[in-house]
């Protein structure tokens, strides 16, 4: 997938123009994922089908405008159709049904928004040689009369909650839970799906929040990215006195276990893992925690995080993120395809954390 080079500044109330979007046609056109599914899903002779991208784009701007699909269908302007790429064979403007664009998102683009999703985040990792990873989560508000929402007294609201991860401001992944849950219990599933990308060769630093100040997301995050997770940590906490001496106790006592080194006792990074790979995660972590309050010491605590509070009233701003008006059946499904919508505008805006 090739990122567009031309990158317009962030939005603020402004509505989105379909000449602003049809520059993420270049991107979804690249991708090799939407030519293989058209490739696949090419309609027998003599049918009739809507490409992919443009149908995809004509969402995208559904979202934007906050509309439905009667609506967005109803105004699309011949000018609208041109943009986007639905004409017929002779460059006249063809319009949609809105039957046929609640289809295409429920049935088809559902099918293949996490690949495309994959395959966007990948191409937004080649361009950044320096990576700040950040978690954290953000209501999507539902009614009140919503009862299958959990009412949550901190925001005053019916909601659930989208707990996001994000490098240098561009959300990578989104893992959706009730209203109450806390955010820890979703860092390591967040954390353990950069595992499938390619993070070598690059710096990396992770930020985190006092809300997942745990052993296991210190093991888990140094275990995926190899640097030491900072966070938060409160100002009254103590340390858990692990140091390397008990490290290598732990590690000797560990012998008959598979993959047991003896040569390997003053490597601290091979007995992390090794440890974590046999039941001593809550062990690895102390170990981790402890040398990340000694770095909080030493250095001036970071501002990086800023960007999750940024990136998430932009979402907000780009297009509707919550759970208003939407069908318990469809509501993860709609969410997954909100969700895709955000990661293209966030390559079609300019970054708010540049680090390339």
């Amino acid at each position: 997938m090739l990122l567009i080079e031309r990158r317009l500044d962030a939005r603020s109330t402004a509505e989105m123009t379909v000449d602003d979007l049809a520059l993420l046609g270049t991107t979804l056109n690249s991708s090799e994922t939407i030519k293989k599914y058209e490739f696949d899903n090419r309609p027998k002779r003599g049918g009739t089908i809507f490409g992919l991208v443009p149908m995809f784009l004509l969402y995208i701007l559904m979202e934007c405008r906050k509309t439905t699909y009667r609506g967005i269908v109803k105004n699309l302007s011949d000018h609208d159709c041109v943009c986007l790429g639905l004409t017929d064979r002779k460059g006249r403007p063809k319009r949609p049904s809105a039957a046929t664009l609640n289809g295409f998102v429920n049935k088809k683009l559902v099918k293949i928004s996490d690949i495309i999703g994959k395959e966007t985040v990948s191409a937004v990792l080649r361009t950044s040689s320096k990576l700040i990873i950040t978690i954290d989560s953000t209501p999507a508000e539902a009614s009140r009369y919503n009862f299958d929402a959990d009412f949550n007294p901190y925001y005053n609201v019916r909601m659930d909650k989208c707990h996001i991860i994000m490098v240098n401001g561009f959300p990578m992944f989104m893992v959706q839970s009730r209203g109450n849950d806390g955010d820890n219990p979703y860092a390591e599933t967040l954390i353990r799906m950069l595992s499938g990308c390619d993070l070598g060769g690059k710096e990396i630093e992770i930020h985190l929040d006092g809300a997942y100040d745990a052993f296991l997301t210190f093991a888990v995050a140094y275990m995926v990215t190899g640097v030491i997770m900072r966070c938060n940590i409160r100002s009254y906490a103590v340390y858990s006195g692990v140091d390397d001496e008990k490290l290598r106790d732990e590690y000797a006592g560990m012998w008959k276990k598979k993959g047991f080194d003896p040569h390997r006792k003053n490597d601290v990074d091979f007995m992390l893992r090794f440890l974590f790979r046999n039941g001593k995660e809550e062990l690895a972590g102390q170990y981790i925690r402890d040398r990340s309050m000694e770095l909080d010491k030493k250095e001036e605590r970071t501002t990086a995080r800023f960007v999750c509070e940024t990136m998430h009233r932009s979402m907000k701003r780009w297009i509707d993120f919550s759970i208003f008006r939407i069908r318990r059946a469809t509501k993860l499904v709609r969410m997954r395809c909100r969700f895709l919508c955000v990661q293209l505008l966030s390559t079609l805006f300019r970054e708010y954390l540049d680090t390339s």
